[in-house]
């Protein structure tokens, strides 16, 4: 009985192995599939808050500056 049990034991071994592959793999697809879906509702709303964003952009006026050169410092001192 010993000898049989010690031959089983791999076998035994080798199914829990690919149950536990298998049950990883179907959680990881769920999780993907999820991830997806979420992603693709935050997509769709953000596309629909930026076609209905019906608000003129706000265009930046050049501020009137001086750029000083390297020229210029030795100017000021």
């Amino acid at each position: 009985m010993k000898r049989f049990i010690n031959q089983l034991t791999p076998f035994i071994m080798l199914g829990i192995a690919a149950v536990a592959f298998a049950f990883g793999l179907m959680i990881f697809v769920y999780l993907l599939l999820f991830g997806a879906a979420v992603g693709l509702i935050l997509f769709g709303i953000a596309w629909i808050r930026n076609v209905l964003n019906t608000t003129p952009k706000k265009v930046s006026k050049k501020e009137s500056g001086r750029i000083i050169d390297i020229k210029d410092w030795k100017e000021m001192r």
